[in-house]
């Protein structure tokens, strides 16, 4: 039977072809029955997918030959692919893409709650999303790179942490590539999907359903698939049934509905050239009756301490919403001019939009202008943006031998560009002050959200894999990248807040100053060296170094800045990343466990202010940790096992070192699960996921006068979830926050102000129902 699956080239693979050359021998399963063999284990098989790494093959192409196919197990850092078994498993109810991987990435930070992942990094840096390859995450971040795709379309997860050369700019953290389903096997496929959740009260403001259609064929040369979810969320309600204040800093998912769809289509135009096609699009739009508490007059933003009770009678003009889409053409040839080397060619399209929740500005955060008392000190606005990536990446891969040794070469260029623009546009500030702060109406004013950008990014590289010995693996590489950006003139939005304040003084003839176009251009040379040992045929060891270079979020830096401000090279430096990474990991018989640590450094930092702008810190910053795992079989039904990653950070303040906050690294974090698997396939699994509490960042911190560092404090969720297998079909239950804990996530606790200490959602409940036919 003919085997269909399309792969567009991710960059996780090219990153795990380029760093390892597994040798070819005899012994050497050939892809299609790897790729079989694989797919029987992830389905019988639910142990942590950080340990689960000798059976895994990730491949390019899974027409490839083993140039493309690498074992995960032998690559020399730390990485990890979470299986269709393992992300379906927890997907039930309305759970989200960043839920489910905090759950199962050991060093990625807790889900914020709300429709953001910002502050979620791992190993203390940035992360890089990517979907089928396409990047999430762009210079210009609306930290809604996990709010892209519904979980119920995902394959799997492939991560690779800590910096890269091969990738190049944007993947400071690690990679996150999230693989969406496509079409396997020869044949039609059908399945349908059917889904409720609710809040343990059972209040019909908390029900949420959800419904999804598969359809694909797979035939002799053309094979596609199409997948279409609809979703629709109710209201959260915390741990003692009373309704969630919404989100106004980030925008939550509340009283939302969603639309998904993932298209994947594939030729084989003859038995070496294949053309894959992916395209997704996504929509969420929030229509919620409530709004947060500001009190009688606003008086929360003279001082007052805000209830944090949702209030109904919310009437918002223009709902939040999120809308993406993305295109991924590549054309693959495993015997290019009948060389016998592989040729990989993709190019990509993605559109992201993105409208937040009205919030207050306030102009007293100058406290360089003098402020009279006929002058309202706020302003209320609403942010839309919009972001535009395309790009193209060519890569080629060579067997050769040198010096008696088997030669992987991996070489490639790769370019990208980013246009990002932002505008705030004006409320009714009477309508908003009468109504408390619940009407929102536009006033047809707008705000520069920084300057419209344009972002290129231009790289090439070269890497060799060489097995020294059968034992004995080393990959190492160079990279030139080379990052310019254009900027346009632009009125800082404060500028223009000014300006209107003192729009009714007759004393003060205030004009509001801008900002010149400008440019910047940056450029660098980046290494990466890995090496595994194979010290027992059951141990191995593995240490990499990898270099990351990447800019600080231009558009959101320079919307601060004040009038007069130069952009150009000097003034808008980027950043570089030195990785260094080593570990361990083994099976034993019925145990599996992996052991790494980390080290991280960086010559600048980017931070929040304790008035949330952004700057750029010209100093050190070093991050270091270590993450461990492990499962053991206690039988054939019984699985137990967990997780742990502890991380710190410091950075250069007038030669001290300060300790860095939980927004830029993530508290001590564990995980623990008990699972029973029964004959029949059906399977229960309870969960916990503990987070340290600290506040050693703000004691530190209290030295420095631009902190917004806040303490944490530690909690823990406890969650129960499954599947049973029916005669027709399969049902996936989950309770999640079992015993209805009363906590704050660590999002919540330590990001803007006041009106953002929200509660977490109550225990909650997840059913669904899917069916092939």
């Amino acid at each position: 039977m003919k085997s269909h699956h399309q792969v567009a080239l991710s960059v996780l693979t090219l990153c795990i072809s380029q760093q390892l050359y597994a040798q070819t021998n005899d012994n050497t399963i050939s892809v299609a029955e790897e790729a079989s063999a694989d797919l029987a284990s992830s389905a019988a098989s639910t142990e942590t997918p950080n340990v689960t790494l000798d059976t895994i093959k990730v491949t390019a192409s899974a027409r490839t030959g083993t140039a493309l196919a690498q074992k995960i197990s032998e690559m020399p850092a730390v990485t990890q692919v979470i299986t269709e078994s393992e992300f379906q498993l927890q997907a039930t109810g309305d759970r989200t893409t960043g839920d489910i991987l905090a759950q199962l990435i050991p060093s990625l930070g807790t889900s914020s709650g709300s429709t953001s992942n910002y502050g979620t990094t791992m190993h203390g840096r940035p992360v890089q999303y990517l979907i089928n390859g396409v990047p999430l995450s762009s210079s210009r971040s609306l930290s809604r790179e996990l709010n892209s795709i519904d979980p119920a379309q995902i394959e799997r997860v492939e991560v690779l942490s800590g910096a890269t050369s091969i990738y190049g700019a944007g993947a400071a953290g690690g990679l996150i590539n999230l693989v969406t389903k496509s079409m396997t096997g020869y044949g039609p496929i059908r399945q349908t999907r059917v889904g409720v959740s609710s809040s343990r009260n059972f209040d019909s403001d908390s029900l949420g359903y959800s419904v999804g259609q598969t359809l694909g064929y797979g035939g002799e040369r053309a094979y596609g698939r199409v997948d279409v979810d609809y979703k629709s969320t109710g209201g959260k309600f915390d741990s003692s049934d009373d309704r969630i204040s919404p989100d106004v800093n980030q925008t939550d998912q509340q009283d939302t509905e969603s639309l998904s769809v993932n298209t994947s289509f594939g030729m084989e135009l003859s038995d070496t050239k294949h053309v894959d096609l992916a395209v997704t699009y996504y929509r969420d739009e929030q229509d919620t009756d409530y709004g947060p508490d500001y009190g009688d007059g606003l008086a929360v933003l003279y001082g007052a301490t805000p209830s944090l009770v949702a209030i109904e009678g919310a009437n918002i003009e223009n709902q939040p919403y999120t809308e993406k889409s993305s295109v991924n053409l590549s054309y693959s040839d495993d015997d290019f001019v009948g060389s016998g080397s592989s040729l990989s060619l993709t190019g990509y399209y993605r559109n992201e939009k993105g409208r937040f929740y009205p919030s207050v500005k306030s102009v007293t955060v100058l406290d360089d202008y003098t402020y009279y008392s006929g002058g309202n000190p706020y302003f209320i606005t609403q942010s839309e943006a919009e972001i535009d990536v395309m790009g193209l990446r060519a890569a080629m891969q060579t067997e050769t031998e040198f010096a008696g040794k088997n030669v992987l070469l991996s070489y490639g260029a790769d370019f990208e560009r980013e246009n990002s623009e932002q505008t705030y546009y004006g409320q009714d500030f009477t309508e908003f002050y009468t109504s408390n702060g619940l009407t929102s109406q536009a006033n047809g004013l707008t705000y520069s959200g920084g300057p419209d950008t344009t972002i290129d990014k231009w790289g090439a590289f070269v890497n060799a894999d060489v097995d020294l010995t059968d034992k004995w693996h080393t990959s190492a590489g160079v990279r030139y990248q080379k990052l310019t950006s254009e900027t346009d003139a632009f009125t800082p939005i404060y500028e223009q807040l000014m300006e209107e304040y003192y729009a009714n003084d007759p004393s003060t003839d205030y004009e509001a100053g801008t900002v010149e176009a400008g440019s910047t251009d940056h450029d660098k040379v980046l290494f990466n060296l890995g090496t595994s040992y194979q010290i027992t045929p059951k141990d191995q060891l593995f240490a990499n170094f990898s270099q990351g270079f990447t800019t600080a979020d231009i558009q959101r830096a320079l919307r601060d800045v004040r009038a007069g401000f130069v952009v150009n090279s000097e003034n808008v430096q980027p950043i570089s990343i030195n990785n260094y990474e080593f570990g361990w990991q083994g099976k034993h018989g019925d145990t599996a466990a992996r052991l790494s640590g980390f080290y991280n450094e960086s010559d600048k930092v980017v931070r929040f202010t304790d008035e949330y702008t952004v700057e750029v810190v010209d100093t050190d910053q070093r991050i270091y940790g270590v993450e461990g795992s492990l499962t053991h079989d206690l039988n054939d039904q019984w699985q137990v096992g967990g997780s742990v990653a502890y991380t710190r950070g410091q950075y250069d303040y007038n030669g001290d070192w300060l300790e860095l906050d939980a927004v830029n690294v993530t508290p001590l974090k564990g995980t623990a699960f008990a699972q029973y698997n029964f004959d029949s396939g059906s399977n229960i699994r309870l969960q916990a996921l503990a987070v340290g509490g600290d506040d050693r960042a703000y004691k530190d911190q209290q030295e420095d006068p631009d902190s917004s560092a806040l303490p944490v404090t530690g909690y823990m969720t406890v969650d129960v979830l499954g599947q049973v297998e029916m005669p027709v079909g399969k049902v996936g239950y989950g309770i999640y926050n079992l015993l209805n804990k009363d906590y704050l996530t660590v999002y919540h606790q330590t990001t803007f102000g006041d009106l953002n200490r929200l509660s977490a959602s109550g225990t909650t409940y997840g059913l669904n129902y899917t069916v092939d036919y």
